[in-house]
């Protein structure tokens, strides 16, 4: 990129914070986890292909007669949500959820003055090798936000650059929590994806960030014990994730067990999002609806900037599903780090592109 802002630039760096959470909310909210599973992986919620996933999350692109497969890329990572939406689904967390100690650090970050609570979600990762070349958060734009917009495309319009004037401004406070010093940092980009990226090491309890990132590259790093990193054996799209005794967590295909991890062995997040507005003008155009982007018109602006970058495609019939366009998409906007800590290298897949 030139001297001009990267589209992936954060509107400020991190930071990082402490004792985010009381300890009577870390009780409540690790509650949720034990009892309300099983929690299903990151890749089973968001992505319906290959294709859709290396929209996201890739180095560059795959050749083109290499067909990859979901379960290609699959690691030992869960989610689930506290709330969505800006709306609490679990009692427990409805406070935390609504807490003005959060709002007011994203507000903060932007010098906004209003703003809301929007998504509230937890990964648990189990071990696992650092596969993630580096990723950024669903970004939201009026009209079109990650409720409401595949997890490809989303990624795709950020990364073109092309919609800024309809983004809504959001920030998140991420707490971890994994007790070990084996690994297990984050590692992120805030001068763009080009520039030599930063990060903050483990171990963390209930310690994290002030951060945009859905505007920024950042990945959580290799963890958990070296010898538990190699996938379990059958680990396939429908595994999910449940409380295993008291502390401990195992990993479940149908009625077959694949693997126990005792709580040392995992990493956590809880990762709260808001939006925020900077004006009365600016929250008005958000909720009055008056100037949204549609998904009709974010194809219809991404197909007429392919044309004008002379990039070959046939146009689709149905351009949210259509893999072949997916994957002209994904070539024509790539773009991802381009160093990594020496602490903290990108493991390779065996055979497999990052």
């Amino acid at each position: 990129m030139t001297a001009q802002r990267h589209p992936l630039t954060p509107a400020v760096p991190p930071r990082l914070v402490h004792d985010i959470f009381t300890d009577e909310e870390n009780a409540r909210l690790f509650h949720i986890l034990r009892t309300k599973g099983p929690w299903r992986l990151i890749a089973a919620i968001y992505f319906k292909s290959a294709e859709e996933l290396l929209a996201v999350s890739t180095r560059g692109t795959q050749p083109a007669d290499e067909k990859p497969s979901l379960d290609d890329f699959l690691t030992l990572a869960f989610r689930g949500f506290f709330g969505n939406h800006g709306l609490p689904y679990e009692e427990e967390a409805h406070e935390i959820f609504f807490s003005r100690k959060l709002l007011d650090q994203v507000k903060a970050m932007h010098g906004a003055q209003y703003g809301a609570p929007y998504i509230f979600q937890f990964n648990i990762q189990g071990p696992s090798h650092g596969y993630d070349p580096g990723h950024f958060d669903g970004r939201s734009w009026r009209g079109m936000d990650p409720t409401n917009t595949p997890a490809w495309l989303a990624s795709v319009m950020a990364k073109s650059g092309l919609f800024d004037a309809w983004e809504v401004k959001a920030g998140q406070v991420i707490s971890y929590y994994y007790p070990s010093n084996v690994d297990g940092g984050f590692t992120f980009w805030p001068d763009g994806p080009e520039r030599p990226p930063q990060r903050f090491s483990a171990p963390f309890w209930n310690s994290g960030l002030v951060t945009d990132n859905q505007r920024m590259f950042h990945r959580g790093e290799a963890c958990g014990p070296r010898d538990k990193r190699d996938n379990p054996p059958g680990l396939s799209l429908s595994s999910v994730l449940e409380a295993d005794g008291p502390e401990g967590w195992r990993v479940r295909d149908g009625d077959k067990v694949l693997a126990r991890y005792a709580p040392a062995d995992m990493r956590i997040l809880f990762h709260y999002s808001a939006h925020v507005f900077t004006d009365m003008a600016d929250l008005k155009r958000y909720h009055d609806h008056t100037d949204d982007l549609t998904r009709d018109k974010a194809f219809e602006m991404l197909v007429d900037d392919l044309k004008r970058r002379g990039i070959p495609f046939a146009v689709p019939t149905d351009p949210e599903n259509d893999p072949e366009f997916i994957a002209t998409l994904t070539r024509a906007y790539a773009m991802a780090p381009a160093a990594y800590p020496p602490e903290a290298p990108l493991d390779m897949r065996r055979g497999k592109a990052a």
